[in-house]
């Protein structure tokens, strides 16, 4: 063993709390009916018939972060694999228990990369909680007991509890006032060649992706926004469609955009392709790709051009050089266009017998702390009156990650719609 941890700093947002988080592919945000299973802490969950829910905070979106980060929690806890499955705990629950999940962005390769050693820390507090019910049911010492596979064994006595028996008692146990984490050479799952936990899903088809988000009552809205950057939405005609099948609302969705509901998406996508709209392209109408080109050499000269490395005068050394090769290299625009289309459900709920408005967003992001302050700003609401559910990503390439603007839309037309879904 390795690494001993002093759990102050890391412990005091993670005590126990009543979970009642499903397993399997459910749609998340939706009452799933199952009895509250009391957690080990704000990372692990082990239910009575074994099976152990690892929650990951980073997003997955192909790059295998969801089941990495799971084999590093299930290494420290020592469980089964083949009893692991793993879930996103929300934005909200993450705001509410004082950033207990730490960063939700994942990008740049940092999923892994910067959130390792916390979730070994979150696998290897529940193993010890384990151990310790376990010595206190058979009234031993805990450096008596050891672990294997989801079990905890009594070596000298031969007896053994599984994971599943201990998990009430243990999460009813203060936390240890400090943490071992394994010694990398004695890993048997992390770092190894495993199978991703998602691959299933993914191939029969019950992995559900926000485009395939279904609620009661789900209206589905196309939009269009100005085809020039910092362009705006100057009229539409509303009544040339009114007419159409299907159809519940057009509306102007912020400056630039213009938004057809309906209530299926090819009918709302019809409709707006039918839709007269006049555009005010504004200062970048006449702006051309070479315009952009000549733009960046400028730029390649311009005196607060940043520098990221100077070694020497290399102005000096070009200009003094017997013989110079110059050559110019460029690199087209390139659009961060993910295999999903961009797509977001939102559901505003108005203040009801007394309550408080709420309103909540079902999205596939790279960042779900952004993504609850986007809903937040839409909604004109505190982000304690707010919910995004994460889904899996078909793609995120940064375009899911800081600029939450399809969140913002959704938001801005389900608030035309209160009380009903709508998809964007």
């Amino acid at each position: 063993m390795s690494a001993v941890m002093n759990r102050r700093g890391f412990l005091h947002a993670s005590s126990a709390v009543a979970g009642g988080l499903m397993l399997g592919f459910h749609v998340p945000g939706l009452a799933q009916g199952a009895a509250p299973v009391p957690e080990l802490n704000a990372w692990v969950q082990i239910f009575p018939d074994e099976r152990v829910v690892i929650r990951i905070a980073r997003s997955e979106m192909g790059q295998g972060t969801l089941t990495g980060l799971a084999q590093l929690v299930a290494e420290e806890l020592d469980c089964d694999w083949g009893r692991v499955a793993t879930e996103y705990p929300t934005p909200g629950q993450n705001l509410a228990r004082n950033r207990v999940w730490g960063s939700m962005s994942t990008g740049g390769s940092r999923g892994v990369r910067e959130s390792h050693e916390y979730v070994r820390k979150g696998g290897a507090l529940a193993r010890a909680l384990l151990i310790q019910a376990a010595a206190n049911r058979w009234d031993v010492s805990v450096q008596a007991c050891r672990t294997a596979a989801g079990w905890v064994e009594h070596g000298p006595s031969g007896r053994r509890l599984s994971y599943g028996q201990l998990a009430a008692d243990a999460a009813q146990l203060a936390a240890p006032d400090t943490i071992l984490l394994k010694d990398p050479k004695d890993w048997r799952l992390a770092g190894k060649p495993m199978k991703r936990l998602d691959t299933r899903a993914k191939l029969d088809g019950s992995q559900v992706y926000g485009m395939d988000l279904k609620l009661p009552g789900l209206l589905n809205a196309a939009i269009k926004d100005c085809p020039v950057f910092g362009g705006k939405l100057k009229s539409f005609d509303a009544a040339a469609i009114s007419g159409r099948p299907g159809v519940k609302k057009v509306l102007r969705v912020g400056d630039s955009a213009v938004a057809v509901v309906a209530d299926t998406w090819w009918r709302a996508r019809s409709a707006l392709e039918a839709l007269p709209i006049v555009w005010d392209e504004g200062p970048n109408a006449k702006l051309s790709s070479a315009d952009i080109a000549a733009q960046l050499k400028a730029g390649l000269d311009a005196p607060e051009a940043a520098v990221g490395t100077a070694q020497g005068d290399a102005r000096a050394a070009i200009a003094g050089a017997a013989r110079r090769v110059e050559a110019v290299y460029s690199y087209p625009y390139q659009n961060h266009a993910t295999m999903e289309v961009m797509n977001a459900t939102a559901l505003f709920s108005p203040a009801r017998d007394g309550g408080l408005p709420r309103c909540e967003v079902w999205t596939p992001t790279q960042n779900g702390d952004g993504a609850l302050a986007a809903t937040a700003e839409a909604a004109g609401l505190p982000p304690s009156q707010c919910e995004v559910y994460k889904l899996h990503l078909g793609g995120g390439f940064g375009r899911r990650g800081a600029v939450h603007d399809w969140v913002r839309q959704v938001v801005a037309i389900a608030k035309e719609l209160p009380g009903t879904p709508v998809k964007l």
